[in-house]
């Protein structure tokens, strides 16, 4: 008796209920579109080698940072932020003999340095 109780209250209740619809507006200034193609293209069209010498906390970029700048301070390095790392890079290195001659000149000193090759 309890089960066709439940049940009649059940179908009661659902044949009442009904769904929500509704629509959802963004409007978002044309300028950030902007921006973010900027930002990809400048990422993208980079035919630039780099020499990775740290990823990790920022604090231990900065430290690694102001290392490398006092150890080689005619380079350009960087600190790039890339999700949730910080990553201490040498930019502007043109050609591939010119990347690992500077290659293995770091990495005397920072063993863990990796060439990134342009895309």
């Amino acid at each position: 008796m309890k089960n066709i109780y439940y049940s009649a209250i059940f179908l009661l209740c659902a044949s009442y209920t009904q769904a929500q619809e509704g629509s959802i507006n963004i409007s978002q200034d044309s300028n950030i579109q902007k921006l973010l193609d900027i930002y990809k293209s400048t990422e993208e069209d980079s035919d630039d080698f780099q020499i990775q010498i740290y990823n990790g906390s920022l604090s231990g970029a900065n430290s690694k940072k102001s290392n490398l700048d006092a150890d080689f301070p005619d380079w350009k390095t960087k600190i790039d932020h890339v999700d949730t790392d910080y990553r201490v890079r040498i930019k502007d290195i043109k050609t591939a003999l010119e990347a690992e001659r500077k290659y293995l000149e770091v990495r005397k000193k920072y063993p863990a340095a990796i060439i990134i090759t342009p895309k």
